[in-house]
């Protein structure tokens, strides 16, 4: 049998933004708007920031690709990923949050991981198919289609089970 194609969310995937925000802003603001406009006008020029956030989670294979919304200098996430040793993958990096991931990613990769909702959606909307990653900001989702660590063989093995189900297929019967 082939290999998956696996590609990676970054933020609250593989690194903590999450954490990195909290210790850079002290509290999370009441709307999600307030922290987009935090990232747009302040961490946007914040090297530092983007270059240290922690890693929360690592994968034990190279995947494929790493595809984030972020509006930071793109050399910024890969020193990031360099520094912190993880896979050399092509990273596709989309300057902003509310642009597609499907453009990028569509028939580049079997499988996406990502620990945003609405992008999971999206992706598997789109015919992607995407698994969550367990996270605080998705506790209300799971256990279909969700995997609590990055490890090669728990990816396999929801993929496979959510295709044979035609879980993929008939996304929208089970989630919408």
């Amino acid at each position: 049998m082939k290999k998956l194609r696996v590609g990676f969310d970054l933020d609250d995937t593989i690194f903590g933004f999450s954490q990195g925000y909290l210790k850079r802003f002290k509290k999370f603001p009441k709307y999600d708007w307030a922290i987009t406009r935090n990232v747009q006008h302040i961490l946007i020029k914040e090297r530092d920031f983007w270059v240290n956030l922690p890693v929360i989670r690592r994968p034990n294979f190279e995947p494929k690709l790493y595809c984030s919304s972020r509006v930071n200098k793109k050399c910024w996430t890969k020193k990031a990923i360099e520094i912190n040793d993880l896979p050399n993958s092509p990273l596709y990096q989309i300057p902003g949050y509310h642009i597609p991931k499907s453009r990028y990613i569509k028939g580049r990769v079997d499988v996406f991981v990502e620990d945003s909702p609405h992008q999971w959606k999206f992706l598997n909307q789109a015919g992607i198919p995407c698994l969550l990653i367990d996270s605080p900001n998705n506790k209300e989702f799971g256990p279909i289609l969700k995997i609590y660590t990055l490890d090669y063989d728990e990816i396999e093995e929801v993929y496979n089970l959510a295709k044979e189900m035609n879980i993929f297929r008939d996304f929208n019967k089970y989630f919408i």
